[in-house]
């Protein structure tokens, strides 16, 4: 009698874990399942990742390959401002892969550019980078190589000065010799790669570089892809900035119409300057510690010029109104499109002058 009510008992429980494994499994599914419908409908997936990577521990287990991919999910998820919360799950998901397939397998690839991305220490940054490297070099991968050493030119650019700043641009410089080698004039890398290097020209001032990358990337969307993408704007936009940098009004005239040409003009709202000089704080009010405050209406003209500017409101007196007007005539803008055509068009901004305490 007692052997049959232990063995009820056994029998209940299992069925019991049963029910339960089987309720996390389905519940995990349509999590995951959600998640991937964020991730390709570019909204917050956040959510979704927390809990699938929390169901996937139950069902895999603190150890396995998938609860380490379910964690770099969630890193990859979550803000670049939530630098600390990624970087530790960047290091669970390296853990485990390190463990169960080896230091430098290809395993540990993504963890490891999660951790040099996230870590605050740029030291950090470079070891975990040249395992990145490493690991690429045993593939037997050109291609892998040169992704990898862009990877840690971007990551190096981004934390590291001096030798690292140096290093990162012997990287840059051999994955963008790969590329142009290797790959077509419209590849996503070689676009890629002209952004870094005129990051990178226009740090060092060598601006007739930096223009001659980003004019390589407009002629890539103008003569060989039929859309508009925000790669071709922001290409657009640095333009814009680097001629007027340079004094090539009328060069940046060119890029502020093609911009014009993809954005539409909103009415309702600020709009956004394409090349700003920021205004000079009056010695006598910086002398005193004031603050102001200046509102300006103006026309955009059909260029993209500031004509017209007209002060509606101040706070502090007018030396703020001064310098503002001043800066203001400088600022560039896509012009506003109607029926195809550029046409001047009225818009407003504020100018906030704060002397820091």
């Amino acid at each position: 009698m007692k052997k049959s009510s232990l063995a009820l008992c056994i029998t209940l429980l299992f069925s019991q874990q049963s029910i339960a494994n089987e309720t996390t499994t389905q519940e995990f599914n349509d999590t995951y399942r959600a998640y991937v419908a964020a991730v390709e409908n570019k909204q917050d997936s956040s959510e979704f990742a927390q809990k699938a990577f929390e169901l996937g521990k139950e069902i895999y287990g603190e150890s396995a390959d998938n609860t380490a991919n379910l964690a770099i999910n969630y890193a990859n998820s979550l803000a670049q401002s939530e630098q600390e919360q990624r970087f530790e799950l960047y290091r669970t998901a390296y853990e485990i892969l390190e463990k169960n397939h080896g230091k430098l397998s290809v395993q540990v690839y993504d963890s490891l550019i999660g951790m040099a991305e996230s870590t605050p220490s740029a030291k950090r940054a470079d070891t975990y980078l040249d395992d990145v490297i490493a690991i690429a070099e045993k593939q037997n991968s050109a291609k892998l190589v040169a992704d990898a050493k862009m990877t840690a030119a971007r990551i190096l650019a981004y934390k590291g000065t001096g030798e690292r700043y140096y290093t990162a641009k012997k990287y840059l410089e051999e994955a963008d010799k790969y590329y142009q080698e290797n790959l077509p004039n419209n590849a996503v890398d070689r676009i890629s790669a002209d952004f870094l290097v005129a990051a990178f020209a226009e740090n060092q001032r060598k601006y007739s570089t930096a223009i001659e990358r980003l004019n390589h990337v407009v002629s890539v969307f103008d003569q060989e892809l039929d859309f508009d993408h925000q790669t071709e704007l922001n290409a657009h936009s640095k333009l814009v900035h680097l001629y007027e940098k340079t004094g090539k009004s009328d060069e940046a005239t060119k890029h502020c119409l093609a911009i014009a040409k993809m954005v539409p003009w909103k009415e309702s709202q600020e709009q956004e300057p394409l090349y700003r000089v920021p205004p000079k704080y009056p010695k006598s009010k910086a002398q005193r510690m004031e603050d102001g405050i200046v509102v300006m209406e103006f026309e955009v003209t059909p260029s993209g010029f500031v004509d017209n500017i007209i002060v509606v409101d101040s706070e502090g007196g007018t030396a703020f109104e001064r310098e503002a007007v001043k800066a203001m005539k400088k600022w560039r803008y896509a012009p506003k499109f109607e029926n195809g055509q550029a046409i001047a068009a009225t818009s407003r901004v504020q100018l906030d002058f704060k002397i820091k305490r």
